[in-house]
């Protein structure tokens, strides 16, 4: 080594020894310094990449942007039948201004507001056919089916407690027909009443209003007055009532031509349901 090599190798150990010293008088290691810009401290000794090497300093992360500030939704307080006439009028006055202004942003304002307003009736009568099927004490359709298989259940059903409530009617009911010769109804009911009479075993007291014979009828007795007794003295014919052998009321059936299945339904009704049962 030339003394020149050897006095440049000397002066670079004296600016190490030097610098070591600045950064000792300082007191911050220069092992630290090089640790924390160059590597992670507690590396190896066959790991260290030495003074001479310059090393970028690690960029720090960017900052996250501030998440967005969420505004909370406004909240209407009026009434809610105050907010559905506000609805409606709003849907009234677009419309008005649609055909008096028939422009395309007036109409697509008035369809706008049109849809809204079903997609509201639509939801609302989803969540309540919802609602019945999760709450049968609310479910009419249970009492009174509606579907062609359920219905002819129940009909078959309503049928039998129908029938078993024609036979023990004259246990406490009487049935009363008025008629006269000269009604074109009569005729046509009075044998049809006696078919249903026969075929339930029922006792019918007929009255002629006139005293002339009734069409199916020829036992018929004249009226003497009991139409009149009974509050049925102007009514029309033909006409048939219950009486009530417990509490003395008359209880109109019906007044003029009924099919078989109607006067059945009606007695039924009258003298085995509590008003309302089937409503």
């Amino acid at each position: 080594m030339t003394r020149c090599a050897k006095y440049t190798a000397l002066c670079a150990l004296k600016r190490v020894l030097a610098a070591t010293a600045v950064w000792a008088a300082l007191g911050a290691p220069a092992a630290a310094e090089w640790r924390s810009w160059c590597g992670e401290p507690g590396l190896g000794a066959g790991q260290v990449l030495g003074w001479h090497f310059y090393c970028d300093r690690r960029e720090d992360p960017p900052e996250a942007e501030p998440a967005p500030r969420t505004v909370p939704p406004v909240v209407d307080e009026r009434p809610a039948t105050e907010r559905i006439e506000a609805m409606r009028r709003a849907l009234e006055e677009a419309r008005a201004e649609a055909i008096l202004d028939p422009t395309p942003a007036n109409v697509t304002a008035y369809l706008r507001l049109q849809q809204e307003t079903l997609q509201r009736a639509a939801a609302f009568s989803d969540a309540f056919r919802r609602a019945v099927w999760a709450t049968p004490e609310l479910d009419y359709t249970l009492r009174r089916p509606v579907g062609a298989l359920a219905k002819q259940v129940w009909s078959d059903g309503r049928r039998l407690e129908r029938d078993a409530a024609l036979a023990r009617l004259g246990e406490r009911y009487g049935l009363i027909y008025l008629g006269h010769a000269g009604c074109a109804g009569c005729k046509v009911f009075g044998p049809l009443l006696r078919a249903f009479a026969m075929r339930h075993g029922l006792d019918v007291l007929a009255v002629s209003l006139t005293g002339a014979a009734l069409e199916g009828w020829p036992e018929a007795v004249p009226d003497n007055g009991r139409a009149a007794k009974l509050g049925l003295g102007n009514a029309p014919v033909p006409a048939l009532v219950l009486f009530d052998t417990a509490t003395k009321r008359v209880l109109p059936v019906g007044f003029g031509v009924m099919a078989e299945d109607q006067m059945a339904e009606r007695i039924f009704a009258l003298t085995a349901l509590e008003p309302g049962h089937d409503y």
